[in-house]
């Protein structure tokens, strides 16, 4: 049976024969995928996490397919001269009408209520209760009365006068409409406009929406506010807007993540290794995993999701750890004088199965979130398995390929690397003092197993505020938002519930107030009809009382002196009043209730309470309680989706998934380890210590206060697969070295996987820059399981090692037989 050093040799003896075939090969597909993963798109959108199966996705795409026009881009117009901002609403209304049909995308365009204000105007006796129309014509029956005979006595005390009825009608038309200026968008002062624009966009893609938003905007500036008032400003703000400037920041997190990972990777390796020539060697076969598992991605899914958008620096920081650990092996040959050849042969053998148990866990570990429906799990799990999988292939063969072609030349004595001086004197402590060094360990494990508890359980993140980009929060465009409240409230962004049919919506709202009765989380709930002066037969009641109402004023003008024959001109119903059907309500009325089709009155609209918070988690489940499921009298279930709904369900996906998820990756790595190490011994303590680092990872999230969500979760299982890298280089290492080695063990290799996390941690800091802070909190919980896994692997295996050396003997320290040293230092 051929030995695996002799298969090493082989091997390298095939690579030094066709070197430059496999780099030219390998320079060809790398370039073919990078060219491929350039077609990658980004959608942030929270729902593309969910299954496309899931009832909250279902429902959002009913949504997005029935309804259109549910985006917006608000023009904010600022100044302190009222005139000057009416002026220039009023000059850009026309050229934003004008553009419509080059901008197929804009659906409405309304800077007022000026056609709810006619509307109402024409209709406005209609408004008026049925109770309220026969009492007013009972009190001008008496005044004209009084006015016939002056001996009236009037027994129902009542001295309203027709002044007093004019009164009390205008009084109800300023409270609908007088929060309008003029009948514009505008605030109190004057000194805020605003002019709405509705875009046909998409629920799940910026879609031309963005492109609409800087056509609008040119738009704007090019009327030259500064010629309506020096001191007018203008913003654009709303829900297009927004998406993306949060698509913007994700990006740009996204290249600075991505720089600072490649710069400080490269830099600590040239420090590590002492020559420039180490970094390309390194990275090469790492930046060629990330190539390959982006043009993966491409051909599996299209785009990267707010989860995958980062995972170029996380598998560049993970992927680089195998040729760290052959690269230490390789130069340790060299330095005593071996030719390339025997160099290669000599790490390739030494370092493969140690780093294709770390490849391979890892890869366990990412695969592990594939066996999850949810797409913020299985997308990163598929492409962080290929991309681990194929950075270890290509350091095992790219890597060596490299060394042939430019290393083969290097003669003499190689300087010693020049390290970071933390093996050697933990090595030293594990030697002399083991026993402190358990007694240490084991107290921090008892302080992370009672912090556990009590933050297991509740861990989640519930303030949603916190997964958004920070500078959005305090961007001019959220500024703009805030200041918009006042006119429009949450109007412009509610909540749609879609009924099969219109005689399902009346129960729909009945069922929501019902269900909200325990958790008091709605505010209030309108359909189309809330908008009409009642049904047909009661508007028929109404215009019945409202002809008598004409008749009496009609016959009797004559009693009447002249401000009072005005007073009951405006009390006079017209003519022409009808009943008003959906048909006669304004279009800026019907829209919010028109579907794609034309259809209107099957939306039912909701709206959370004012005094609440929409970004509170706990209030986002409450209200997730009352909409997504609703169960009507004849036993029909109406499901609704909407930012509360996608939350309750990413948090259902990751109580649910979540422990299935750990569970998977901790048995894929420990019959990985079992496998590939049950024969040569150890595979007991690697797991141990393996475990032991999860543990402190779990119990200093506690601590430090870092809670649970949607992107940060991946940390934990990928952890198992990270993790398992450094407790078995040290056990092989330990295997290979022999019995009372264990000084030598950790200063040589440990310093390789102490760069190796390193370069891993790089990769998670990278992701602290960013503003969002659902990946800050991902990067600080990964961090976490990095050192707590180092510290565990360099400092409790060496004591236990030593512990066990010198209480039990060495075969127990290991699990079996022990091989013969290999070299001498």
């Amino acid at each position: 049976m051929i030995s695996e050093r002799d298969l090493a040799r082989r091997f390298a003896d095939l690579i030094t024969r066709w070197h430059r075939v496999v780099l030219l090969g390998t320079a060809v597909l790398i370039a073919l995928a990078g060219w491929r993963a350039s077609k990658l798109t980004l959608r942030p959108n929270l729902a593309e996490l969910l299954p496309q199966n899931d009832p909250a996705v279902v429902a959002l795409r009913d949504l997005d397919r029935r309804v259109t026009g549910l985006s917006t881009v608000v023009v904010v117009v600022q100044s302190p001269n009222p005139a000057a901002n009416r002026r220039f609403i009023d000059d850009l209304m026309p050229r934003l009408e004008a553009v419509r049909a080059s901008i197929p995308v804009i659906d409405d365009v309304q800077a007022g209520v000026h056609q709810e204000e006619s509307f109402y105007r024409r209709n406005k006796f209609l408004y008026a209760g049925l109770d309220d129309l026969q009492e007013a014509y009972a009190r001008l029956h008496r005044e004209i009365l009084k006015r016939k005979n002056p001996a009236f006595v009037d027994l129902t005390g009542r001295g309203d006068s027709l002044e007093d009825e004019r009164r009390q009608i205008d009084r109800k038309e300023r409270e609908l409409l007088g929060r309008f200026p003029g009948g514009y968008f505008a605030t109190k002062d004057q000194h805020l406009y605003a002019v709405v624009i509705w875009l046909k966009t998409s629920l799940f893609g910026e879609g031309p929406g963005a492109a609409a938003a800087a056509r609008i905007s040119d738009l704007a500036g090019a009327l030259g506010p500064a010629r309506y008032d020096p001191r007018m400003t203008i913003g654009l703000t709303g829900s297009v807007v927004t998406a993306a400037e949060e698509r913007q920041g994700l990006e740009n997190d996204l290249v600075l993540a991505t720089s600072i990972c490649v710069t400080l990777v490269c830099l600590v390796i040239f420090l590590y290794y002492g020559r420039l020539r180490a970094v390309p060697f390194a990275a090469i076969p790492a930046f060629g995993g990330v190539t390959f598992a982006l043009c993966f991605a491409q051909i599996a899914f299209g785009y990267l999701n707010s989860s995958t958008a980062f995972l170029g620096s996380i598998i560049v920081g993970n992927g680089i750890n195998y040729a760290i650990v052959q690269m230490a092996r390789y130069e340790e040959e060299r330095r005593r004088g071996r030719d390339v050849r025997d160099a290669v042969a000599t790490a390739l053998a030494g370092t493969w199965r140690a780093t294709a148990v770390a490849a391979l866990g890892a890869a366990v570990a990412y695969g592990s979130l594939a066996v999850t429906s949810f797409r913020g799990f299985n997308q990163f799990g598929y492409i962080g398995f290929v991309g681990m999988v194929l950075a270890w292939v290509l350091t095992i063969i790219v890597l060596p390929a490299l060394w042939v072609t430019f290393d083969r030349h290097r003669r003499g004595f190689v300087p010693r690397v020049r390290g970071f001086a933390l093996a050697a004197p933990v090595a030293r402590l594990a030697v002399r003092r083991p026993g402190a060094l358990l007694i240490a360990g084991g107290a921090v494990t008892l302080i992370a197993l009672i912090a556990l508890p009590r933050y297991l359980r509740d861990p989640f993140e519930y303030n949603f505020e916190n997964l958004r980009n920070q500078r959005s929060r305090t961007s001019e465009t959220e500024r703009l938002s805030a200041r918009l409240d006042p006119i429009f409230g949450r109007t412009l962004s509610p909540n749609f519930i879609l009924a099969d049919r219109r005689d399902q919506v009346e129960p729909i709202r009945r069922a929501l107030w019902e269900r909200n009765k325990p958790r008091h989380v709605l505010g209030d709930v309108k359909t189309i009809d809330d908008y009409l002066p009642g049904p047909p037969a009661e508007q028929q009641q109404k215009l019945a009382v409202l002809a008598r109402i004409r008749a009496l004023l009609d016959q009797n003008m004559r009693l009447l002196d002249d401000k009072e024959r005005a007073d009951a001109a405006n009390l006079r119903p017209p003519d022409d009043l009808r009943v008003v059907g959906i048909a006669d309500l304004p279009a800026t009325v019907r829209r919010y209730y028109t579907e794609a089709d034309g259809t209107v009155g099957r939306i039912v609209i909701y709206y959370p309470r004012k005094d609440i918070s929409v970004w509170d988690g706990k209030v986002l489940l409450r209200l997730a309680d009352v909409v997504q499921s609703i169960r009507l009298p004849g036993g029909e279930t109406v499901r609704s989706s909407g930012s509360a709904v996608v939350f309750a369900a990413m948090l259902r996906a990751i109580v649910h998934d979540g422990p299935l998820v750990t569970l998977a990756a901790f048995i894929g790595v420990a019959s990985l380890v079992l496998l590939l190490t049950y024969r040569r011994g150890g595979w007991w303590l690697i797991l141990g210590v393996l475990l032991t680092g999860v543990l402190w990872m779990v119990g200093g999230a506690a601590i430090t206060g870092v809670r649970i969500n949607f992107l940060n979760f991946i940390a934990l299982p990928i952890t198992f697969g990270i993790g398992v890298d450094y407790g078995v280089n040290l056990a092989l290492r330990y295997r290979e070295e022999g019995p009372g080695r264990v000084f030598i063990t950790v200063a040589a290799t440990g310093g390789a996987v102490t760069l190796a996390s390193m370069t891993t941690i790089i990769g998670y800091a990278a992701l602290l820059v960013a503003d969002n802070h659902a990946l800050r909190s991902f990067g600080a919980f990964a961090i976490l399981g990095e050192f707590a896994c180092l510290t565990a692997a360099i400092v409790i295996l060496p004591a236990v090692l030593i512990f066990l050396e010198r209480h039990r003997g060495s075969r127990a320290a290991v699990g079996g037989a022990v091989s013969p040293p290999v070299s001498q230092r």
